[in-house]
């Protein structure tokens, strides 16, 4: 029996322990020997004195060994017990230190669902005293601990969760919220014994930074309003409760009119300001509705699912008195006016995308129609916009397929003598015929192709006129946009360059668009221009509302008067006396004058008698193709042509 001990401590034992037990194994075992040794001499000559005398001092020995083997067991159990005590303690106090020291809030829990251990971290998270009785304390328990010391859950159901993370068997997380606010995720661990561990971290600054860039992602900065993906979700969210009800809403999309005057004017400060004040105002008009600021001047607004179609004219009331308003910023009496576009479900779509894309259509034809009004899409809004942009395509190819040809006005003095040519640009579709410059302009402006048309129309006419018999002017327009985006001096002195034309005989025309936008640059533009040799003309003078102050900025060349005043001059005193203003203002101010749209002989008469120098218009002769002016321009007479039908 010591033998087979000792060798079971061997098999748990290590070092020296193990070394003293295999050593009291082989005494024990010698010992066993010993005695069957002994037992079996006494069997064999039991009345033999030397047969008893060794068979004594066998036993004798062999109590000895087994008192030395009984020594060496006790000690060595007590040496390894003390061992592993030391070590034990040792991987307590260690433990016992991280759990202190640990950030993170511990607590053991026994398989019964009693807490038995816990940290400091956990006493501070939950900010239960110190001396506070824990141990042995259910999980209800400990709510209810947590609830006297002013930090039980603010969702009380939370409670069901925790108990079902803490016995589902695998590790579980979950985030509660207190009521300060803090929100501690839970970390759930269970042990073999049917116990389980649980760590409490303090996550409210996580979560608050997440909440953070929720808003952010959902929101726009400057109002504080929903931004576009918030207002596309609300879109989705509505369009199913719409089907299931079978219930109509509407989505209406407002923008502030001329909002870029107001930054250019006012500065950017004062434009957010009006952002600010506009995005209050509609949020305490439209209760009915979802309120958004997809971005730049506009909002949107999606109606409840359940309101009814009869309700939208009541809306539209309510947004049309939105569509003039006036806001006292920084001392600023500021007038504010907007449009609206609205379309509506299931009328003018079943999703998303279509129903704000009309509700765009809308808006777009109101800016264009008649702002500060609301508009309601129709179908045939959908078709100008559909035709719109196929047109906007097939421009995008006209100038690579050479569809674009120049058409040339004369000029002439009031005495009839020709002094120069008008550049105007046409467009003959290979499908649609001649198209209007009227609808393809603004669409080359919205689109970009502006800047590379221009440059062409300046080539080809420059080309064109430098093979000219006859030094005569040639005059070319330029886009407001052309200024913004193109190096136009440069561009106007390689062209020069390229064509061999003289710079005195180029005429370039500009509106006062060109010096809205940026004052101080577009005067430095055209003081560039200037230098090169060209002349600069000031196009459709009258029609705005700040020429004069320009005419002081800028030496112009020339100046063309609007054709509006030229063609009522018959029939409108007042334009008449436009005119004469005009003229006597350019006579003080030296500066030559052309007057478009002359049609008649009385216009010519009159123009001609308060001073005007140069005339332009049908009366002179209507734009075509040069081929038809050779003879002013110095080539051959062109042979008589025969009248074409339409």
């Amino acid at each position: 029996m010591a033998a087979a001990g000792a060798l079971r401590f061997t098999r748990i034992s290590s070092g020296r322990v193990r070394r003293g037990w295999v050593i009291a194994a082989c005494v024990a075992a010698g010992c066993c020997l010993a005695s069957a040794l002994t037992v079996g001499l006494l069997l064999a000559v039991p009345s033999e004195p030397v047969v008893r005398d060794v068979a004594l001092a066998i036993v004798i020995v062999t109590i000895l060994g087994m008192t030395v083997t009984v020594a060496m067991a006790v000690w060595s159990g007590a040496k390894g017990t003390n061992n592993v005590r030391s070590a034990l303690a040792e991987r307590v106090m260690v433990l016992d230190a991280i759990v202190q020291k640990d950030s993170h809030g511990f607590c053991l829990f026994s398989p019964d669902g009693r807490l038995e251990a816990w940290n400091e971290a956990f006493l501070d998270i939950y900010a239960i005293p110190p001396g506070q009785p824990l141990a042995g304390a259910t999980l209800a328990e400990l709510v209810e601990i947590l609830r006297v010391c002013g930090n039980q859950l603010t969702d009380i159901e939370q409670l069901s969760e925790i108990k079902a993370a803490s016995a589902g068997g695998g590790p579980s997380e979950i985030v509660v919220e207190l009521s300060d606010g803090r929100h501690i995720r839970l970390e759930f661990r269970p042990l073999p014994n049917g116990g389980w561990i649980a760590k409490q971290a303090d996550v409210t600054d996580y979560k608050m930074a997440e909440q953070r860039f929720a808003y952010v992602t959902l929101h726009d900065i400057a109002t504080g309003l929903p931004n576009r993906a918030a207002f596309n979700q609300r879109i989705g969210q509505s369009l199913a409760v719409a089907r299931e009800r079978h219930a109509s809403f509407a989505v209406i999309r407002l923008g502030i009119d001329r909002f870029k005057e107001i930054n250019d004017v006012f500065g950017q400060s004062v434009g957010d300001a009006v952002l600010a004040k506009m995005a209050a105002l509609l949020t305490e008009t439209c209760h009915w509705g979802f309120l958004a600021r997809p971005g730049g001047d506009e909002f949107s607004i999606v109606t409840q699912p359940d309101q009814a179609a009869d309700a939208l004219q009541e809306i539209c009331s309510q947004v049309l008195r939105l569509c003039d308003v006036e806001f006292d910023i920084d001392g600023h009496a500021i007038r504010v006016g907007s449009t609206a576009g609205v379309s509506i479900y299931p009328r003018d779509g079943d999703d998303a995308e279509t129903l704000i894309a009309h509700a765009d259509v809308a808006l777009y034809r109101a800016k264009n129609e008649r702002r500060g009004s609301v508009c309601v899409f129709e179908p045939a809004m959908d078709l100008q916009i559909r035709e719109k942009r196929a047109l906007q395509r097939e421009l995008a190819l006209a100038l690579q397929n050479d569809e674009f040809e120049l058409h040339y006005q004369p000029q002439a003095t009031t005495k009839g003598e020709i002094v120069g040519f008008e550049a105007l640009l046409r467009w003959r579709h290979p499908v649609r015929g001649m198209v209007s410059p009227a609808a393809f302009i603004p669409l080359a402006e919205e689109t970009g192709l502006i800047g590379a048309i221009d440059e062409w129309v300046l080539r080809s006419a420059c080309r064109e006129a430098a093979s000219w018999p006859k030094p005569l002017a040639i005059a070319v327009n330029l886009s407001p946009l052309d200024f913004g985006r193109l190096d136009v001096p440069a561009l106007i002195l390689q062209v020069l360059l390229e064509t061999g034309l003289d710079p005195k005989r180029l005429e370039v025309e500009i509106t006062e668009g060109v010096l809205i936008d940026d004052f101080s640059g577009a005067i430095g533009i055209l003081r560039r221009i200037k230098n090169c040799g060209v002349r600069v003309a000031m196009d459709d003078f009258g029609a705005g509302y700040s020429s004069l102050s320009y005419l002081q900025s800028f030496p112009f060349d020339k100046i063309k008067i609007d054709q509006a005043f030229t063609r009522k001059l018959e029939i409108n005193p007042d334009s008449a006396a436009i005119v004469e203003a005009i003229l006597s203002l350019a006579h003080r101010l030296n500066l030559p004058v052309i007057a478009e749209g002359v049609e008649t002989e009385s216009q010519l008469a009159f123009l001609a008698s308060v001073g005007c120098g140069e005339v332009q218009g049908y009366l002179i002769g209507k734009p075509g193709p040069i081929a038809q002016y050779r003879h002013l321009t110095g080539g051959a007479t062109p042979e008589p042509q025969l009248a074409q039908a339409g």
